[in-house]
């Protein structure tokens, strides 16, 4: 067995709850590694000759080196009579082995210490021709057939790295009767599909049709945090956004006007936007449960400022639209933290797509013509003139259009992205409603529709698109280089082509 085990606590019953409950009587963390201890000692206890501990050097899937846990350690001191560093025996572990990044095997079979060292120490020998003629064709013929899976493997690499054209292991290429008729219930004329989504179709369309179409998500695993992330500092700011433009909205009155947000009621705004972040942080610490409150307490202070700089920056712009819908809902289910007049029905562009998702803002001028904000809180991004930046940039357009469906009597002159951050240094990338928007939209629909009709979505990323990809396990590391050698479908440079 492998030891010891990965130990936390209980997510349902904390043992703090555990303590309180039944002290001394239900297991904590201190009783898991005790037993955990005792099981080590019992399993060493039980050899008659001597004792064989290994561990692995290398994580296979990261490609990088691995240090053993403490029992390695303390099993050499039990030996020996002294406590190692973790250096000299990574050193040691070194000198009676000679397992290499990126193929976790030794050199020589003779030092394997499983079949998959032993296989993979063959068709090392294999690789380097240290075996020839009938001794190479007999350890070729052994993996073959003791190792069913191997032939189709090596069959799957060569049509990969070796074929110059698309071929069923590029992803999904090549359809059934049964998969084109399951893939065309899914077609975006009648399934409605995200902005995020669709931009991922312009990233990889394989990411899209894992991510869309198949559903698959990351293992999720509860894990103390040290530190907000990324996507849970948007949502955190998403929400104070939403709950303070909600009640200022909701708390206006004639005589005591409090949007738009201008100099004349910036202190009862600046004091809503105290109270709200406050409420919102504090469930967003019970829900994440980070593990070092100075920590959390700077990241907290960070946003506050962003929040500040972004109201002031609403107050200083004198800009005629103003607040009006805040995330504003279509095709998606009901939910107490979107706008009220959000719809269930998923909004139909009249181009071949069907559209779900949130809308962050929408402003309004007292004529009534309409512009639709979504908020970024990560670096500023977009090229200057850029209508869609090669399907990059999808909810200033998309969301326009949406906002014309939802509100026909109403003109909705622009998209925009707003960098509402300090990262984003806040700006903004407007793109008008016009003639060529409707073309960058009609575009899309027709490049991802052609897709789906003909059953296209290979494993084609983007310049660096894989780095944050979920799916880098599925692939492998090195699409972008393997995807070089092969000739990249029209429909899907045109779209990457199109500012």
């Amino acid at each position: 067995r492998v030891f010891p085990p990965k130990i936390g606590e209980d997510p349902i019953l904390l043992d703090e709850v555990r303590q309180r409950l039944a002290p001394g009587r239900l297991p904590t963390n201190d009783d898991r590694v005790q037993r955990e201890r005792l099981a080590f000692r019992l399993a060493v206890g039980a050899a008659r000759k001597q004792v064989i501990l290994t561990y692995p050097r290398i994580d296979a899937l990261k490609t990088r080196p691995r240090v053993p846990s403490f029992y390695a350690l303390e099993a050499i001191q039990a030996a020996e009579g002294r406590l190692p560093g973790f250096e000299e025996l990574a050193q040691r572990a070194e000198e009676v082995s000679d397992a290499r990044i990126g193929w976790p095997a030794p050199k020589s079979r003779a030092q394997a210490i499983d079949e998959a060292e032993y296989d993979l120490a063959v068709l090392d020998e294999l690789d380097r021709h240290e075996l020839r003629g009938e001794l190479a064709v007999k350890a070729a013929g052994h993996l073959l057939h003791s190792n069913p899976h191997l032939a189709r493997a090596l069959r799957f690499r060569a049509y990969r790295w070796e074929v110059p054209r698309w071929t069923w292991a590029d992803g999904l290429v090549q359809l059934s009767a049964r998969a084109a008729g399951a893939l065309a219930e899914r077609s975006p004329d009648g399934q409605p599909y995200s902005a995020t989504a669709l931009q991922h179709f312009a990233a990889c369309p394989y990411r899209f049709y894992l991510h869309a179409i198949q559903g698959l998500r990351p293992r999720e695993a509860p894990v103390g945090i040290e530190a907000l992330d990324p996507l849970q500092r948007g949502s955190l700011v998403h929400q104070v956004q939403f709950e303070l433009l909600t009640r200022l909205q909701a708390e206006s009155t004639e005589d005591r006007p409090l949007l738009p947000v201008g100099p004349e009621n910036g202190a009862p705004v600046s004091e809503l936007l105290e109270e709200v972040l406050e409420k919102v942080a504090a469930d967003f610490r019970d829900r994440l449960v980070p593990a070092i409150d100075r920590v959390w307490d700077d990241g907290i202070e960070a946003i506050r400022q962003d929040l500040r700089e972004w109201l002031q920056h609403e107050s200083d712009s004198r800009s005629p639209f103003e607040p009006w819908r805040f995330e504003l809902s279509f095709g998606l289910p009901r939910d107490p933290n979107r706008d009220a007049h959000s719809v269930g029905e998923p909004v139909d562009l009249s181009n071949g797509l069907k559209l779900r998702g949130a809308i962050d803002l929408i402003e309004r001028t007292p004529a009534g013509v309409l512009r639709v904000t979504d908020h970024k809180t990560g670096r500023y991004r977009a090229k200057a003139g850029a209508t869609i930046q090669g399907g990059e940039i999808l909810q200033p357009v998309l969301y326009a259009l949406a906002a014309q469906k939802l509100f026909p009597g109403q003109r909705v002159e622009s998209g925009r992205l707003y960098y509402c951050t300090a990262d984003g240094e806040f700006r903004d990338h407007v793109v008008p409603l016009d003639d060529r928007a409707l073309e960058a939209a009609g575009i899309l629909s027709e490049i991802v529709s052609g897709a789906f009709e003909a059953g296209s979505f290979p494993a084609l990323p983007r310049e660096d698109a894989c780095r944050w990809c979920d799916y880098r396990q599925v692939c492998g590391p090195d699409e972008e280089l393997r995807t070089r050698r092969k000739p990249p479908p029209v429909d899907l440079r045109r779209l990457r082509e199109y500012p």
